[in-house]
């Protein structure tokens, strides 16, 4: 089992490209928190199991199958054996990738969450939601986790599995039938089969049609094949649905970047950033759009406000280089990665690519510089 859901738990995540009251995080929370943010930047899965509260996470997977609450005890174990969600969570992220806490939530509903954020080392970003329960000891167990880019939770991601493995856990032939054709929407996606996820869709109950992770599959299918009037169609009955949704408008920020609709892409950044609290990362992103939309301007005021808080000072510092240059201001340019260079250590050649930033290369600034340079190494010999 563990294979299969490590295969499915990446395929959901890479194919899918209420108001919420922040209160105070009590100490017990922050302690969690950290705790696993340390496990998992050390890869070492098990310390996150050790917090995972399988009964409650197993009553969720029986709820997702429509099972009685008293079918899920003798699951509880085995998940906790061979599911093994910590790891799994550290193979998700792999080796050129990174989970860092952000804030504890509490929506309206009085549910604690642990915000993390995941980015990837092609710059794909994802956010995960921990739902936190407390267990007999009054301590603070996770019981679930919610994928920003997929719009689910990983209970219902076991669900579906287990659904596929054993037919007799859901006596219900068309909710089964259903619950299986949403894997395929995943792997249609990833496979460009756009048209097979459509009609996958139509195929589905109506209870699943109304599911999130269904609608953004759906979404994101129409998207992807052109279809920007029906994509608009679906995203507005989808927010009428879910008014504060977060994953739709991450989702919806890339969708609309990639159509070149920068206005869009920043008004969906906006609205998610509002819904978590802000995330200064997501300054990261909105300077992104911003020098995409050829506004440098607009993006050098994101970026020093960035870097004057020192989060994110070397990424922040990489973007106003290309705010630079867009402008030809090369010794703006220059200065800046002079010092992206001295905290990095690698030469200013190998950061910046000759061919890309060729009127960089043969600018006055850098030509001076290179030659001052050169002088500097040659008198310390």
């Amino acid at each position: 089992m563990h294979n299969v859901l490590k295969k499915y738990l990446l395929l959901f995540s890479i194919t899918l490209i209420g108001v919420c009251a922040y209160g105070q995080p009590g100490k017990s929370e922050l302690a969690l928190a950290i705790t696993i943010d340390s496990a998992i930047y050390h890869r070492d899965g098990s310390i996150v199991d050790q917090w995972i509260n399988y009964e409650v996470f197993t009553q969720r997977v029986f709820k997702s199958l429509h099972r009685r609450s008293t079918d899920w005890k003798e699951y509880s174990e085995v998940f906790k054996q061979q599911l093994r969600l910590g790891e799994l969570l550290v193979e998700q992220i792999g080796t050129d990738g990174e989970l860092s806490f952000v804030k504890v939530l509490e929506d309206t509903d009085g549910n604690v969450n642990l915000l993390y954020r995941d980015l990837k080392g092609d710059g794909w970003l994802d956010y995960n939601e921990m739902l936190l329960v407390k267990n007999h000891l009054n301590q603070w167990n996770i019981a679930d986790i919610y994928f920003y880019s997929g719009g689910g939770y990983f209970s219902d991601i076991v669900a579906t599995m287990l659904a596929n493995e054993n037919p007799d856990l859901v006596q219900n032939v068309s909710y089964r039938n259903s619950l299986l054709k949403v894997i395929d929407l995943f792997g249609y996606n990833q496979e460009g089969l756009y048209g097979s996820t459509i009609s996958e869709y139509d195929s589905l109950s109506s209870f699943f049609k109304k599911q999130k992770n269904t609608q953004i599959a759906l979404i994101q299918a129409h998207a992807l094949q052109g279809n920007i009037s029906e994509m608009e169609s679906l995203k507005n009955a989808y927010l009428q649905q879910y008014p504060d949704d977060k994953s739709i408008r991450l989702v919806l920020m890339d969708i609309y970047g990639s159509l070149d609709n920068y206005e869009m892409a920043k008004v969906m950044l906006d609205e998610l950033a509002q819904l978590i609290g802000g995330d200064e990362y997501l300054s990261l992103r909105e300077a992104e759009i911003l020098l995409a939309w050829n506004k440098s301007p607009k993006a050098k005021k994101v970026l020093k406000k960035i870097i004057k808080s020192e989060s994110f000072v070397t990424d922040a510092r990489l973007l106003l280089v290309d705010a630079y240059y867009s402008e030809q201001n090369y010794k703006g340019m220059l200065e800046e990665v002079v010092k992206v260079s001295d905290v990095v250590g690698v030469p200013i050649e190998e950061i910046l690519s000759k061919d890309h930033y060729e009127q960089f290369y043969s600018s006055p600034d850098w030509q001076k510089w290179k030659k001052q340079n050169k002088k500097k190494s040659h008198d310390l010999k």
